[in-house]
């Protein structure tokens, strides 16, 4: 004869049999297990990391700690000591993620210029792994990033640029060209200028404005931010001719392939002439055109193709130094990237050059606020207008 205590725990027996029962016949959406270990870590402030970022931080292992990279770096040696320079951040790549966020300040003071790397033995893609770096610290906490760049959230948030609100352009032209000037160009600069030489150069281009590549965006760390980017692919465009050189860096990684990205000095024609400067002209080479993009030598010809008298700074071509405009240390610490351009500007005084030539918006204007109207800076572009 079963008793009370026999009864009692059948009837438990039986009633969680039958729950198990009811849960098995009911559908139920089975957590990611992936998503939720990932999960488990999120205060901890760990990412995951693409198989191409691993192998950049494989790459910084190489790094002997020579420091031959620090003598090419001019952002280190005119940061006040608040940069300490590309071997620190070839360091830092070998800390924990969590600490990424200590050194944050290094990270943005960094032009991702790419100089350093030309001194490497070991050949430590350097820039690389800064950008690494501010891409890890939007991906964990996008606030962050923001809270570095307050003005261009704003920009962004409000107008879709994340240098502000865009200048009026008629949206004229047609067939398989596009003309894209840029979110810088088409809020600080004269996209209607653009228009005008793409008219003069006999090309039916379409100028796009609304549009953002994200390239800017991209080097403060703010990945996966294309503002517009579909309006531009929406024109079915066979070729994009851009007037900036980190629109050129961008639009060749993210656009398909079947489109062709070209800038627009490379669509100068040999036989076109300019307008006469007089008096020498030095050439400062924009960092994403000469070393990203390998365009040192064509705006050199050009200009001695116009029978002008080119000098040259201490630090050209591929070695040259950066202005102060990459990276956009422009908007984190415009005090440091002011002394960047300034140096560029003295020299080019010292060598006796009336103008200034460059081929970036970016550097054009950085070069001609610390030039203060005592010397003419031009974009090459610019003379054919």
């Amino acid at each position: 004869m079963i008793d009370g205590r026999q009864l009692k725990s059948l009837s438990v027996l039986g009633y969680n049999f039958w729950i198990h029962v009811f849960k098995s016949l009911v559908p139920k959406k089975k957590p990611d297990q992936v998503e939720l270990f990932k999960g488990y870590f999120q205060k901890d402030w760990i990412t995951a990391l693409k198989k191409e970022e691993i192998e950049q931080i494989y790459n910084s292992q190489q790094c002997t700690v020579c420091g031959l990279c620090q003598d090419a770096c001019a952002p280190s040696r005119l940061s006040q000591g608040r940069f300490l320079g590309p071997e620190h951040l070839a360091a830092c790549a070998s800390r924990s993620q969590p600490e990424y966020i200590s050194d944050a300040d290094d990270f943005y003071r960094c032009t991702l210029c790419g100089k350093c790397e030309g001194a490497c033995p070991e050949e430590v893609k350097i820039s690389d792994l800064a950008w690494l770096m501010r891409r890890w610290v939007y991906r964990v906490d996008p606030a962050a990033t923001w809270s570095f760049f307050p003005e261009v959230k704003k920009n962004l948030d409000r107008f879709g640029n994340p240098f502000g609100k865009e200048k009026a352009a008629a949206e004229t032209g047609s067939g398989g060209r596009v003309l894209f000037p840029g979110c810088r160009e088409m809020a600080l600069g004269e996209p209607e200028k653009w228009a005008a030489l793409v008219k003069k150069l006999g090309f039916g281009a379409r100028l796009v404005s609304g549009v953002c590549c994200g390239g800017m965006l991209d080097e403060i760390g703010a990945e996966g931010l294309n503002p517009g980017l579909e309006k531009l692919l929406a024109q079915n465009p066979e070729e994009v001719i851009t007037t900036c050189p980190h629109c050129l860096h961008s639009l060749r990684k993210k656009l398909p392939g079947s489109i062709a990205v070209k800038f627009i000095m490379e669509l100068i024609p040999e036989n076109m002439a300019a307008r006469k400067i007089s008096g020498p002209v030095v050439y400062h080479d924009p960092c994403f055109l000469s070393r990203k993009n390998q365009m040192a030598q064509l705006p050199r010809s050009i200009i001695r193709r116009q029978g002008m008298k080119l000098l040259e700074f201490s630090a050209n071509n591929g070695l040259a130094d950066c202005c102060g405009g990459g990276g956009g240390l422009f908007w984190y610490d415009p005090g440091q990237a002011d002394r960047l351009a300034a140096r560029r500007v003295e020299e080019a005084q010292k060598l006796g050059a009336k103008m200034i030539l460059t081929e970036c918006g970016t550097c054009r204007d950085l070069l001609e606020k610390a030039g203060g109207g005592k010397i003419e800076v031009k974009r090459i572009s610019e003379l054919f207008i």
